[in-house]
């Protein structure tokens, strides 16, 4: 797979936001400043928001290549936090795992996730812990793997699809030269449907326990 380093580099931290403040269909909303998405964290200026946060818990989702390329998150931000690495798309970057993500066009964010069902697994085991909030967890472009996990966490917390959307179309702000599309996120909800809604979803295909999307409502709703 081809990646454009260049320009990951120059994204280092700019597609950074706090989930929090997002309705729910339930007359809830998700708590400001415990969850927040980035691109990657290698280089950080001096302004950056993560620097002022009490942070506890930072989940990386680049592969190993990603992050021998890149770098690892900045040592000002590791210093202070538990960081756990899940190296989703590592196959990717060797012939036949390319293949495997372009063998479904349109379906690429599904195959994001169901190509890595043991990551997306650790994923929310981490989030239903009860001392790892506030967290961060990102990827390269903080928009892909990022988004499609932020968009089962919405889910999972109850926020309406058009708003899952908006938040994940904040990225062409960062990429204006490769949009992502609303429709990008279409299979994944339809996935989420066929197998009875995101509870249903999470637990038969990630093994995600009841105990643990219990504990991250309790933790991320108000």
């Amino acid at each position: 797979m081809v990646v454009d380093f260049n320009l990951l580099r120059e994204a280092a931290g700019k597609n950074f936001r706090d989930l929090g403040g997002h309705p729910t269909v339930h007359g809830r909303r998700v708590r400001r400043g415990r969850i927040f998405r980035s691109s990657h964290l290698a280089q950080l200026p001096d302004e950056h928001p993560v620097r002022r946060l009490p942070l506890r818990t930072l989940v990386t989702l680049q592969s190993r290549i990603e992050l021998r390329h890149l770098g690892p998150p900045h040592q000002d931000v590791l210093r202070a936090v538990r960081w756990e690495h899940l190296p989703i798309g590592e196959r990717w970057f060797r012939d036949e795992g390319a293949a495997e993500l372009l063998s479904q066009p349109g379906r690429e964010h599904l195959v994001m996730v169901t190509g890595f069902p043991s990551d997306w697994r650790r994923f929310f085991a981490i989030l239903g812990e009860r001392d790892v909030y506030p967290l961060v967890f990102h990827c390269s472009a903080g928009r892909d793997r990022t988004g499609v996990g932020a968009a089962m966490l919405l889910e999972l917390l109850g926020v309406e699809r058009d708003a899952i959307v908006a938040d994940f179309l904040k990225s062409n702000l960062v990429f204006p030269s490769s949009p992502l599309r609303a429709e990008q996120l279409a299979p994944v909800f339809a996935r989420i449907d066929e197998a009875g809604g995101i509870r249903d979803f999470l637990r038969e295909f990630i093994s995600v326990s009841e105990a643990e999307m219990d504990a991250i409502r309790e933790d991320l709703l108000e």
